[in-house]
């Protein structure tokens, strides 16, 4: 039997690591994580001001549409930060829910779905980290690209300095072009760390709950095979023990609908702020894109365009896997034999069919539900808005 230490460790492998290292994860030492989110708000904070500092000094329509893209990630940062710093207890519960249901003993073929869903959450947290970090190391590179030119293309003239991102730091930008940049290379492992941080924790808790859905329907599927009307042995001994399954498989699929509830109370309105800025992001992306010269920027542009589809794609594929669980659930409730059952059982039997058809569902502030066609409908729309602003 395993201790509580030895599962965390096995089922939180990357996003503990990462949880950590911004200070959200809820059992961390407090002056550790204090410290640390304390050195992000600063830096963070300090972006945001030389970027708003860039709009009001050189304000035009080209230099407002640069920074709100940048502007947009900075908020973006805090905004994911912040939404577990403010809802820590209830992560904390998450968390330690699928510690408590991984150490619950269980049958084989429970503990098999269990783990099953824990390397699924794995493999995506896997690509998901690999995406955001290469999207960061691309931003990290770009100062590199000049120096890199000028030996391999050269020129009469050198090309000039680049920096990851625009913005105005009231002081001569080529004097202290280093100390700039190290504040600019240090945003961008800090993005790359907090939407790690915070994604991959959204990763692991949706799958759990789509874990707990799939054993419920798995003990529904199983509650009536030791049950048949024909049998001469049917009797209320073998009744009181199929009643006990339903009323296992009730209590299973009741644990993973308030699991869900509470993932749902975990990010209440953190999915539609940030589906609201992931709509700001991608408009004044193509934008820039349809005015921008092929080059740096350009190439810039397209892979955060990229990094966002990634983003928004795997927000709402998790939504999207919660939908496939319950619809997935109902379909096994119906094909269970609870026709072999007393009435008493049937009844059960349809009022969880009946739970079922209104299902708990990952939404953003209750209004816009996460799945495959909320994703679609915000390209849509954000391609709407391109074409109210784009230059004619």
């Amino acid at each position: 039997m395993m201790d509580w230490q030895t599962v965390e460790d096995q089922c939180f492998k990357d996003n503990k690591f990462f949880s950590q290292l911004v200070g959200i994860w809820p059992d961390q030492e407090r002056v550790t994580k204090f410290v640390r989110r304390l050195v992000i708000l600063v830096l963070v904070i300090i972006a945001i001001i030389t970027e708003v500092s860039r709009i009001i000094l050189f304000y035009s329509v080209d230099a407002l549409l640069d920074q709100i893209l940048y502007l947009d990630i900075g908020i973006g940062i805090l905004i994911k930060q912040y939404n577990y710093i403010l809802n820590e207890e209830k992560l904390k519960e998450l968390l330690n829910n699928i510690v408590t249901d991984h150490l619950v003993k269980r049958s084989k073929e429970e503990q098999e779905i269990l783990d099953t869903y824990s390397k699924r959450a794995m493999l995506f947290s896997f690509i998901y980290k690999v995406s955001i970090c290469s999207s960061a190391l691309m931003f990290i590179l770009i100062p590199a690209v000049p120096p890199i030119l000028n030996v391999i293309a050269p020129r009469n003239e050198s090309r000039g300095r680049e920096f990851i991102y625009p913005a105005y730091y009231f002081m001569d930008e080529q004097k202290y072009y280093y100390p700039i940049l190290a504040h600019m290379i240090s945003i961008a492992l800090i993005l790359a760390a907090v939407y790690t941080a915070c994604d991959t924790n959204l990763i692991y808790i949706i799958q759990h709950g789509c874990a707990l859905f799939t054993i419920s329907g798995y003990r529904f599927k199983h509650a009536m095979d030791d049950v048949n009307l024909c049998d001469e042995k049917y009797n209320d001994v073998s009744m009181y023990k199929t009643y006990v399954k339903v009323r296992e498989s009730i209590e299973a699929h009741k644990k993973a609908v308030e699991y869900v509830e509470k993932v749902n109370a975990c990010h209440l309105y953190y999915f539609l702020i940030v589906l609201g800025f992931t709509i700001v992001a991608f408009t004044t992306t193509f934008v820039r894109l349809s005015e921008t010269e092929i080059g740096i920027r350009f190439f810039t542009l397209w892979g955060f365009t990229v990094a966002q589809l990634v983003h928004l794609f795997f927000l709402t594929i998790m939504g999207q896997f919660m939908v496939n669980s319950n619809e997935e659930i109902f379909q096994t409730i119906y094909e269970a034999k609870w026709y072999n059952g007393s009435s008493k059982m049937q009844s059960l039997f349809v009022l969880v069919l009946r739970k079922c058809l209104n299902p708990p569902a990952i939404t953003g502030g209750g209004l816009v539900p996460l799945n495959l066609d909320t994703f679609v409908q915000i390209l849509k729309a954000s391609f709407s808005y391109y074409t109210m602003f784009r230059p004619t």
